[in-house]
């Protein structure tokens, strides 16, 4: 089962998220995926964070996308992390891409676009990838994920790099995914692991796309979501997976 599970944000539960040393931790456990965000600074420098709020990781009423990178770099986003102490600061992009290839980590890269900027994230973002995939072979390019079909339309245009992407799928928007897979000209379709029924992954996969899951935290759903064809899901204990 280790080859299907992703690291969410990193590690998951076991390290403070979307930190360098989240990276370090999945490379411990014996993993080869890791997932994180990617959203833009004020000044547009893309950096890595699930929120645009950093309020919940580092307890400060502060918002990135208000922020020009030099306010915040040098935030600690770890120091309420309870099971140690830790100093962690608001990575880069290309500092958290270089780590991952450092640790030989496959990455899955979350496009968080501001309101209004998905063309901008996407801009910003590319120079990075192909930079730093320029040359790897096509099995190890990163997937390219995002809720926002227009994001993944942009990045299939500006990529120097034939990237894979994946559409994530709200719960809410479950039966939509096949809108969503066309307007977004996805590879996977990325769905919730407890709304992965068996006829809509027969749909999915019958309509060209591969399966991915998120929010897979339970061996019984993790074999049943493997058996509908899930080639990858994202994990918050993949210790006990």
């Amino acid at each position: 089962m280790k080859n299907h599970i992703i690291g969410h944000r990193g590690a998951g539960i076991l390290a403070p998220e979307n930190t360098l040393f989240a990276l370090k931790v999945a490379k411990s456990l014996g993993l080869k995926h890791v997932e994180f965000d990617v959203r833009l600074t004020k000044d547009h420098v893309p950096v890595i964070s699930h929120d645009d709020n950093l309020q919940r990781c580092a307890h400060i009423n502060q918002l990135i996308s208000a922020s020009d990178y030099e306010d915040i770099k040098n935030i600690n986003i770890a120091q309420y992390y309870a099971i140690e102490d830790f100093y962690a600061s608001i990575p880069t992009l290309a500092s958290y891409i270089s780590e991952a290839q450092v640790l030989g980590l496959h990455c899955q890269i979350e496009l968080k676009p501001n309101l209004g900027e998905h063309n901008l994230l996407v801009e910003k973002v590319c120079p990075i990838l192909d930079e730093f995939y320029s040359k790897q072979q096509d099995k190890d390019l990163p997937l390219i994920t995002s809720f926002v079909p227009e994001c993944l339309q942009k990045l299939k245009i500006l990529a120097k790099q034939s990237y894979n992407t994946g559409i994530l799928v709200k719960i809410e928007e479950t039966t939509n995914w096949g809108d969503l897979a066309q307007r977004s000209e996805c590879d996977y379709v990325h769905l919730h692991a407890l709304y992965l029924k068996e006829d809509i992954a027969w749909n999915v996969l019958n309509s060209g796309y591969q399966i991915n899951a998120f929010h897979l935290n339970h061996p019984d759903i993790a074999k049943k979501a493997i058996e509908r064809g899930c080639q990858k899901f994202t994990c918050d204990i993949p210790d006990i997976l």
